[in-house]
């Protein structure tokens, strides 16, 4: 498992890089990969858009909470507790999830939405396993009450 107290800044900017590229892969793969939009299923066109708008307003409304405090990496001086994160503790990471998966299914893109299966929502899952380990360090009970009263 990755410390990452323990990252050099060389590791920390190759990470602030290669995450964000792990989100991008799946879309450029989709932009020119064969397309089969709803899986020849009209609807699910439109309920993938609807899926990937939504994720894309949670995710917005996620960093424009976080503000100054949104980073790739774990860590804070403060507990972000307004907007969507009354609600969510990873909204990002779940308009994340929402957005990929609603574009891929409203292009009919198999193979992408293996991607988000299998390396998104592990990635997502990591991240916030992270993200808790080191905010309970630094914060203790204040995000451990905080941890209690969210959901994911």
């Amino acid at each position: 498992m990755i410390d990452i107290k323990n990252l050099s800044s060389n590791q920390r900017f190759m990470l602030n890089i290669v995450v964000p590229l792990a989100y991008l892969l799946p879309l450029v793969l989709a932009y020119f990969g064969p397309k089969n939009f709803g899986f020849g299923f009209r609807g699910l066109v439109y309920v993938g858009l609807s899926f990937g708008a939504v994720g894309v307003l949670l995710w917005i409304s996620a960093m424009w909470s976080l503000g100054s405090s949104l980073a790739v990496l774990p860590g804070t001086d403060q507990l972000v507790t307004k907007g969507v994160y009354r609600i969510f503790r990873h909204p990002v990471y779940i308009g994340i999830v929402l957005t990929l998966t609603g574009l891929f299914v409203a292009c009919g893109s198999i193979p992408c939405l293996i991607y988000v299966v299998v390396v998104v929502i592990p990635l997502n899952i990591f991240r916030a396993w992270a993200e808790e380990k080191v905010l309970l360090d630094q914060l203790g009970p204040t995000y451990q009450e905080y941890k209690n009263s969210t959901i994911f």
